[in-house]
């Protein structure tokens, strides 16, 4: 028996898999602290750019429970700012406004948009994420059956509890879903616990060092069809 003939559901992690997230984030952050360079410039005056993401590091260091909720402790690490340089606690909401603006601009790969129509022709096709791209705001919701953040689920990859949460969305059986996503150490090792199928999108062939060996490997979306689609 093939060993993705079970599947009923292809689920797909985001950042990195669907889209390209370092310049992404990369323009988000730069139209971030342009914003606070203008509106609050005694933060610009003593942090940096990258002092400005040294000082969020640091905060979530301090705040471990925020690790599942990126949006939370960009949130926090603002308002800490606006406490720190005796600004108006808006700072916060405002710069997380505008950081998700740019944040949730994001340029697919080629493949990605044709490859989900056709698997969404043969299962069920949902979205499973650490991070806090939107799909609402990006447009694409109804491309997805469900989507799962860490925030929703309470626990980030690859820890169970977010799977869980997002087979409860669909009522399968664990081996009935399959995860597309580029972290080994992430993605891969959290569905292979979880007992999903696992397909490692690799797009520059790097030799594989994770814990847990994926089911398969594309360097291209539209591979999938080819191996899901029996």
């Amino acid at each position: 028996m093939h060993i993705f003939s079970s599947i009923r559901c292809v689920t797909f992690d985001l950042d990195d898999t669907l889209w390209p997230c370092e310049p992404t984030i990369l323009n988000a952050e730069q139209a971030l602290y342009s914003w606070l360079q203008n509106r609050y410039p005694r933060i610009t005056q003593q942090y940096s750019f990258e002092g400005l993401k040294e000082q969020r590091a640091a905060y979530g260091k301090v705040h471990p429970e925020l690790a599942h909720d990126v949006t939370a402790l960009r949130r926090q690490s603002l308002a800490e700012l606006a406490k720190e340089f005796d600004y108006s606690p808006e700072l916060a909401s405002e710069g997380l406004v505008l950081f998700r603006k740019f944040r949730n601009r994001v340029t697919f790969f080629d493949d990605a948009f044709a490859t989900i129509d056709a698997l969404k022709k043969h299962f069920k096709i949902g979205a499973i994420t650490n991070g806090n791209a939107d799909l609402d705001i990006i447009g694409v919701r109804d491309k997805f059956d469900f989507v799962v953040t860490a925030e929703k689920a309470g626990a980030a990859k690859p820890d169970k509890k977010i799977f869980q949460y997002a087979q409860n969305q669909v009522q399968l059986a664990s081996n009935q879903i399959v995860l597309v996503g580029d972290t080994p150490h992430v993605d891969m090792l959290g569905a292979k616990l979880s007992g999903w199928r696992a397909i490692w999108f690799n797009p520059q062939k790097v030799p594989w060092l994770g814990k847990m060996k994926p089911d398969a490997e594309v360097q291209q979306l539209n591979q999938l069809r080819a191996l899901l689609i029996n």
